[in-house]
């Protein structure tokens, strides 16, 4: 292959792994909690450098690189806008590296959106229907024909029966695997925040930390940049044909 096409093959294949996500990002500018994905790019030397077949700094074609590669996804972090909803079972961390812990399946789970409700067992769940876990690690069951309050920092009252919402910690937010949507799982061991630490409001909602604005932006430019690199293809591709149907006559 030429080594101009590979350059532009190897850029327009990072460019559609960026529209993927980015087009991602914008899907879930209205989920609660959402945390964007974020693309890196990376140059990287040319094959035979990378091999150690060749030395870098030769002044050979291999000194031009062999192109941008991409690198595994990475979450950004930021705290999303808080709306004020009202809802007793809204609630919104306003801890960045905090997260509720729900029961998914026989797993625990973290997410940051809670918008929580009960459902017809009385028990505190996602709109999934998983389970919200209190600070025990039990799930939160209440008498649903009865009325409740909540508390500071998290906490529902009913009667004399009282539950805190588990609020945990990764210990780096990189021990987060990112399973779509608004959920988490911890890929390590997690610390419990303690009651001092808690800063969670009720009637509250976190919603997507996803720009819309600067998502498009970024989408716009990606896409003429995958163009760009599309057209230099078939531009070489052209000027290969040219040039056998030269030799050929």
């Amino acid at each position: 292959m030429p080594y101009g096409l590979y350059l532009s093959a190897a850029g327009a294949h990072a460019q559609d792994q960026r529209l993927r996500t980015l087009s991602h990002n914008l899907a879930n500018v209205e989920t609660p909690g959402f945390k964007p994905q974020e693309t890196i790019l990376q140059a990287r030397f040319a094959e035979l450098i990378e091999r150690g077949e060749v030395s870098e700094g030769l002044g050979g074609a291999d000194d031009l690189g062999g192109g941008v590669t991409i690198q595994p996804t990475q979450t950004a972090f930021d705290v999303g806008p808080i709306q004020v909803t009202g809802r007793k079972t809204d609630f919104a961390i306003h801890d960045r590296e905090a997260f509720f812990v729900i029961q998914h399946g026989e797993e625990q789970m973290m997410t940051r959106a809670g918008e929580f409700v009960l459902d017809s067992r009385g028990y505190l769940v996602t709109q999934n229907g998983h389970q919200v876990l209190a600070s025990d690690g039990s799930p939160i069951q209440l008498q649903s024909d009865r009325p409740f309050d909540v508390g500071p920092q998290g906490t529902l009252i009913q009667g004399n029966n009282r539950w805190s919402l588990m609020l945990a910690k990764p210990k780096q937010l990189g021990d987060l695997e990112h399973l779509g949507g608004n959920l988490f799982k911890p890929t390590k061991s997690f610390d419990l925040v303690s009651p001092q630490e808690r800063d969670v409001v009720a009637g509250s909602l976190e919603k997507s930390s996803v720009r819309p604005t600067t998502a498009m932006m970024e989408l716009i430019e990606t896409s003429r940049v995958y163009e760009a690199n599309v057209q230099m293809i078939k531009n070489q591709d052209n000027l290969m044909g040219s040039l056998v149907g030269r030799l050929l006559q």
